[in-house]
């Protein structure tokens, strides 16, 4: 399940990326189509109020004003305003209808001036050719009422501005768009309005057509992004084998130095012990001098030595629980007294608190051990001389829980996501030496038991160490007994 849950991450980051600029690219392909699309209608709109707005100068208001009702059809200025009407649809074969119309007292009627299409003869009337004048096929006459509530921007728009229709629409002669101008007498004053409809089918076709190069953007730039995306994961599959290797190789040469040095150290700090005993003679004064000084670098060598190899462990997962029943008050003891020497060459108020007859447990007592001295050294060597370092054990439900606190230095805000990493150390730690591995040790040692371990802290006010153990309750006869 590991493996394949490796796989799939290292997948998933690639194949997201790649789902995502697709995703992106089809995004702006449409929005720039669509963008294309508004704006070449939009051009159509302008273009087409252009037309109607120059048309509507060509007109005589007071031919318009003679013109009312059926029986005027027979006026020389009907005929007049008919035949610029027809002149206007011959100067551009787009324009199907041409006509005039001006307001009636209904508000949603508007009345028939002329039509282009007013003096056609009978044979050209009738466009289906049936020998008959349909209703759809009877020509607008001079007072012809027309319904215009569909019509919106004909009816509440027109009479005030050249304007075109927001909608084009479809019928038997194909896909038009609408726009009109109002007619204006000598004082001003919009007496009627006249209109166009342009056949745009063939624009809308040309404008369609655009999406053809679109379509051809977006393929080549999913090909592109597949292409870079399939490089990409084979780079990063191999830089992360590469990496892991080298870790592993690292990890294991951590471990093999530190095992290799952990004899020589302990010979060296056994040797160094029985000379300062006097197992091997009285020695001058100046010679033990030096010798006491060796002995605790000796030490911190021995130290150093297994605190690499725990690193190393850690980063090799080996680094197992091995539970045995353990007395947790008497390991806090020992813990506790093994680093009190420190805390007293400092002078500080080096303190503890533990919760009454808490039961013994299955605990890993060398990790155990690890995390404890670890957060208990490191509060005694980042607090000033002075200072104060508290130990608090309990048990908290079904979880060992205890806290390390100290008034020191305290950690950096910007620092505190670094804090338990290998080699890191705040930056303002001054004057204290130290090698970046003991929190990564705890916190390693902390989780291989199930466990976690958090803090908080203010920079020179000092910080708290919390860790949580869960507790496996030690097997007695009694238990074996009920579970048999």
């Amino acid at each position: 399940m590991k493996i394949k849950k490796n796989i799939i991450t290292e997948w998933l980051t690639p194949m997201g990326v790649l789902a995502v600029s697709a995703a992106l690219a089809v995004g702006i392909t449409y929005i720039l189509y669509g963008f294309t699309q508004d704006l070449l209608t939009e051009r159509l709109r302008e273009r087409l109020t252009a037309i109607v707005s120059t048309a509507a100068v060509q007109f005589d208001p007071d031919d318009i004003q003679k013109v009312w009702t059926i029986e005027d059809a027979e006026k020389p200025e009907f005929k007049r305003i008919v035949d610029q009407l027809w002149d206007i649809r011959e100067v551009n074969k787009d324009i199907r209808f041409a006509y005039i119309m001006r307001k009636s007292n209904d508000l949603n009627t508007f009345e028939f001036v002329a039509d282009a299409e007013s003096l056609i003869s009978f044979e050209e009337a009738d466009f289906n050719n049936n020998g008959v004048i349909d209703p759809e096929e009877e020509l607008p006459m001079p007072g012809d009422p027309y319904d215009v509530t569909d019509y919106p921007v004909l009816r509440d728009e027109a009479f005030y501005e050249a304007i075109a229709e927001r909608e084009m629409y479809e019928d038997q002669w194909g896909l038009l768009l609408a726009a009109y101008s109002p007619i204006y007498n000598n004082n001003g004053d919009a007496i009627a309005v006249i209109g166009i409809d342009v056949m745009v089918g063939d624009y809308m076709k040309l404008t369609q057509a655009t999406l053809l190069p679109f379509v051809l953007f977006i393929s080549f730039l999913i090909l592109l992004l597949t292409l870079l995306t399939i490089i990409l994961v084979r780079i990063y599959r191999e830089r992360v084998e590469v990496v892991r290797e080298l870790d592993k190789q690292k990890d294991e040469l951590l471990s093999i130095v530190s095992h290799q040095l952990a004899t020589p150290i302990s010979a060296l700090k056994w040797n160094l012990e029985m000379m300062v005993d006097g197992d091997f003679g009285k020695m001058a004064k100046e010679q033990e001098k030096h010798l006491k000084t060796m002995q605790p670098e000796a030490e911190n060598l021995a130290d150093l030595a297994s605190m690499i190899l725990d690193v190393s462990r850690i980063q090799l997962g080996r680094m197992k629980a091995d539970r045995t029943a353990m007395d947790i008050e008497k390991f806090v003891e020992e813990v506790f007294n093994a680093v009190e020497p420190k805390a007293k060459e400092k002078k500080i108020k080096f303190t503890k608190s533990v919760q009454n007859n808490i039961p013994k447990a299955m605990l890993d007592k060398r990790l155990m051990r690890m995390a404890l001295e670890n957060l208990l050294t490191n509060a005694v060597k980042y607090t000033p001389d002075g200072g104060k370092v508290e130990l608090n054990v309990e048990v908290n439900g079904s979880n060992l829980h205890y806290e390390v606190k100290d008034t020191g230095c305290g950690i950096p805000k910007k620092e505190h996501d670094k804090i338990f990493g290998k080699l890191f150390r705040a930056s303002n730690v001054v004057d204290i030496n130290g090698n970046g591995f003991g929190l990564y040790v705890a916190k390693g040692a902390t989780e291989s038991q199930g466990g976690r371990v958090w803090f908080s802290s203010r920079e020179g006010k000092g910080t708290t160490f919390f860790v949580e153990i869960p507790l496996i309750k030690v097997s007695t006869k009694k238990d074996k007994k009920a579970n048999s």
